[in-house]
């Protein structure tokens, strides 16, 4: 039982990037885009930045994934594309984590990635 619990907990903490949001003109709202550009620098056509983004992922999360999760939050809020502008991950060491129905664990240690990004409505 002990093992399914952990295996449980693995697969709900597991996968979850989080982007959080904020929006730049808090009144401006906009209708849900369906396709999102990642964008390596500003475009050269005429655009408005609309929000900040910021998505962290679980230890050791690949780029593409934390990409993906800020693209989903960008449609959500009518970006047209985003532009990442900072990688800002944090080394996480092994601790010891008391979870009630397992008992005493340990966080894996590794990179807790996290970017951040400009999303951006082309005018």
């Amino acid at each position: 039982m002990r093992k399914f619990a952990l295996l449980a907990l693995l697969i709900v903490v597991d996968g979850c990037s989080t982007t959080r949001v904020v929006m730049l003109y808090e009144s401006a709202k906009y209708p849900a885009t369906t396709s999102v550009a990642i964008l390596s620098a500003a475009p050269d056509r005429p655009c408005k930045a609309i929000a900040i983004l910021e998505t962290t992922g679980p230890v050791n999360t690949p780029l593409p994934d934390l990409l993906e999760s800020m693209r989903q939050k960008a449609k959500d809020i009518g970006a047209d594309a985003i532009i990442p502008t900072q990688e800002a991950s944090q080394r996480q060491a092994r601790n010891n984590l008391y979870v009630p129905w397992v008992g005493e664990d340990q966080t894996p240690d590794g990179v807790v990635p996290r970017i951040r990004g400009i999303a951006i409505k082309y005018q």
